[in-house]
């Protein structure tokens, strides 16, 4: 499949143009800053998205990680799916990892072993595919062979940058062989990639998040553990920890506790209704009463 990646620095696009001569094409969401490392949306990404999809192009995205840290990697994910939410990605997001400025870059080579930059992809796609999203890494060749471990990426897809007639000498799913490329409507060179066995994503839009309300409740049924390892999940998860809490105290408080009334003689249920502010019909649901009428002294009634 003939796909191109664009970003801002291709300029004004002809979306419906692109349609006719390509099979799709990967948009590139954002960055992180490779000096401070603030997070930055790509200038024309929400216009590539609304245009790409309103001319029918299937399209995947991309952001360039400069993170240094697990925790930043999962970020940038977090922060990728927050801007495609309600749109439909046929190929994946990708992590694409490479020098951020002439070597200068925080995460650039040399500055983070293999072993941790490989880490860092990782928790990158595992939170992208947490959220049923396929995802992937796009580096170079010699970036693959030189500064990450490529057998501990493979359960995503992999996307090699070999400028080349000759195909890349590692595992690969699809392959970026050019970046001088011609595309109809789009101005000027353009990267073109062969993608040949790219996983689509399992859904077509970014689930919906859930409600504090919902994951109080999973909180008090346990779903999300104690202490330190509940506040680690819920943030990793994206959720504001400390509402979360807040809202699980706010219906531990609300939470009635179970109250009983033991019928003595001349009760009825619309008088022990009246007494505890509830109603005949509460009282009849509570204690699957069949006759409304008919309450014996001795019965234990649950009046809350």
């Amino acid at each position: 499949m003939k796909v191109i990646d664009v970003s801002q620095f291709n300029g004004s696009i002809s979306w419906a143009r692109v349609a006719k001569s390509c099979d799709g094409a990967i948009i590139r969401a954002g960055y992180r800053g490779y000096g401070r490392g603030t997070l930055v949306t790509d200038k024309n990404f929400k216009n590539n998205l609304a245009a790409a999809k309103a001319a029918g192009v299937p399209i995947g995205v991309y952001f360039v990680t400069q993170a240094i840290t697990i925790a930043e990697a999962q970020e940038e994910a977090r922060y990728t799916m927050e801007l495609v939410k309600g749109y439909k990605l046929v190929y994946p997001i990708f992590i694409d990892s490479e020098n951020g400025k002439n070597g200068a870059g925080r995460a650039d080579s040399g500055k983070l072993s293999r072993a941790k930059r490989t880490a860092i992809l990782n928790a990158f796609c595992e939170e992208i595919q947490k959220e049923g999203y396929a995802a992937g890494v796009y580096a170079s060749q010699s970036w693959f062979n030189d500064d990450l471990n490529l057998a501990e990426l493979k359960d995503f897809n992999i996307w090699v940058a070999r400028y080349s007639s000759y195909a890349p000498n590692i595992y690969y799913n699809a392959w970026q062989y050019t970046s001088a490329g011609s595309v109809d409507g789009v101005t000027g060179n353009v990267d073109i990639s062969d993608f040949k066995s790219i996983s689509i994503t399992k859904q077509t839009t970014k689930p919906t998040k859930k409600s504090a309300e919902e994951i109080a409740d999973e909180v008090m049924a346990g779903k999300w553990g104690n202490g330190a390892a509940r506040k680690a999940k819920l943030e990793a998860a994206g959720y504001n920890y400390n509402e979360i809490q807040t809202k699980v105290t706010e219906k531990l408080n609300k939470k009635t506790t179970k109250k009983y009334y033991t019928v003595k003689a001349g009760d009825t249920l619309s008088a022990i209704a009246k007494k505890y502010n509830t109603t005949v019909d509460k009282l009849v649901k509570l204690n699957n009463i069949k006759n409304a009428n008919k309450i014996y002294v001795g019965q234990k009634l649950r009046v809350k």
